[in-house]
């Protein structure tokens, strides 16, 4: 049973791709939760299938993560565990929205390869905005560790000058 918890807990924690904040939330005798931490990870679905053997868990319908890294909203979200219960991959499909602070990306799905740190949007095609900015194309694909993105094809990026008060400093001896 132990197990099952840590996995559970592991699927919490990685349903916010990879935030990584234990969850905890005071529930009602029906599971509800009633609140949580500023530390907590809290997803919501219509359903959750969680398979013990087969190493997964399906949240399915109306997902939201609320993370205090992130919030993500999607139709769909499948996490895939190691042997040990940490999390390989996170998969959110239809309709996915990520926020974080002043950043939002959207796609028709994003994945989450947890070891290497890549995140990929496609379909839609993705988008990844920050303020009036726009980054799109055919897929977005980002490092998490090595503050890297790459977007193809038909990258398109909209920046608002005005967006990058004092850049001019950058240029000057």
């Amino acid at each position: 049973m132990a197990t099952i918890g840590k996995w559970m807990g592991a699927a919490l924690a990685a349903a916010g791709l990879g935030a990584g904040a234990p969850a905890r939330a005071a529930l009602e005798d029906d599971g509800r939760a009633l609140e949580a931490s500023a530390t907590a990870t809290v997803v919501t679905a219509d359903k959750l299938t969680f398979d013990y053997i087969k190493k997964f868990a399906v949240f399915d319908g109306h997902v939201v993560v609320n993370d205090p890294r992130l919030q993500l909203s999607s139709d769909k979200l499948t996490i895939v565990f190691t042997e040990d219960g940490g999390a390989q991959t996170v998969k959110a499909e239809g309709k996915v929205l990520l926020t974080q602070g002043d950043k939002k990306a959207r796609a028709d799905v994003a994945s989450y390869d947890v070891p290497s740190g890549k995140i990929v949007l496609a379909g839609g095609p993705p988008q990844v905005m920050q303020g009036r900015n726009i980054l799109e194309g055919a897929v977005i694909t980002f490092w998490r560790d090595q503050q890297k993105v790459e977007c193809k094809p038909r990258a398109r990026l909209v920046v608002y000058g005005e967006d990058f008060d004092g850049s001019d400093a950058f240029f000057k001896p």
